[in-house]
């Protein structure tokens, strides 16, 4: 049992990881956040269901269309939703973001229905046995991808020359931009990477939570609330966190019960802001004087 719950743990955790990688990207960046970022994650699911079943394309091309479009998704996101009152020095983005989510959500039920729909995966048709313990092998592709794309996106960002460049925007906006830095792009970039990474997350859950357009509401919080306990400002906090997260829900929910899950969860949030505000491996403000 117990290897059952580590696996599903980190499957877990690596999704809540991959997920709020998505609002560390765009915080870096701009100093906003997608709160609609559950619902790229439904959207995602839903986009490959839509292609894979019920139009029949094979998975790779309907894995490609979804992603393209999640991408797409998340620049539209910040063009429409959040740029508009950025400019103007407004919060508002924040409740534009949540309306964005919700429409999202609606869209979804109206064209999907609200039942939920299992989605086939030939990973989820035999299980691996490890003496009485059995486990699928979707539970560990997870894991597997979406430690890897946090690797890749780490690799982007400290090798490639683009992604250099999103360094020195979430490093000094105004610097950057006097260096020829297109900084609107360089956000709308940010927004539509975002959302593809919630896509990803999306489709690997999708055989294993099966697909509807609630879905994202509650994976959404759970990421965010990695994000915050591992930093915001902090990648390598934020990774360690979604896989902490994942484990601590995996084994509350084995050991204690299903329903103690999210007060042990969301206890554990409120007790590392108590002790660290800025989060685990976040920078801790400096203060003016």
């Amino acid at each position: 049992m117990t290897i059952q719950l580590l696996v599903t743990g980190l499957a877990l955790g690596s999704m809540y990881g991959l997920v709020a990688l998505g609002y560390h990207i765009t915080w870096v960046t701009s100093r906003t956040m997608n709160f609609s970022q559950g619902h790229a994650v439904m959207a995602g699911a839903v986009g490959a269901y839509a292609g894979f079943v019920a139009l029949g394309w094979p998975f790779p091309v309907a894995l490609l269309i979804a992603l393209v479009a999640l991408a797409g998704y998340g620049a539209l996101v910040e063009r429409v939703a959040v740029r508009p009152f950025f400019l103007r020095a407004s919060p508002a983005w924040l409740l534009a973001t949540i309306a964005v989510g919700i429409i999202a959500e609606n869209v979804a039920q109206l064209t999907f229905g609200k039942d939920a729909r299992a989605f086939p995966s030939p990973l989820m048709q035999k299980p691996i046995m490890v003496g009485s313990v059995g486990f699928y092998p979707q539970e560990l592709l997870v894991p597997v991808v979406g430690l890897a794309l946090m690797g890749l996106v780490q690799l982007f960002y400290h090798r490639t020359s683009y992604g250099k460049q999103l360094k020195a925007v979430a490093w000094n906006p105004e610097a950057a931009g006097l260096l020829g830095i297109n900084i609107p792009r360089a956000v709308m970039v940010a927004y539509a990477l975002s959302a593809l990474l919630a896509g990803i997350a999306g489709v690997l859950l999708a055989p294993l939570l099966n697909v509807a357009p609630q879905m994202g509401t509650i994976i959404g919080l759970k990421a965010f609330a990695v994000a915050i306990i591992g930093g915001l400002t902090s990648a390598p906090g934020i990774i360690l966190a979604g896989l902490g997260y994942g484990l601590v829900e995996s084994f509350v929910a084995g050991y204690v019960s299903t329903r103690a899950r999210e007060i042990v969860g969301f206890g554990l949030v409120i007790a590392v802001l108590i002790a660290r505000p800025w989060g685990l491996l976040g920078q801790k403000p400096s203060r003016r004087v």
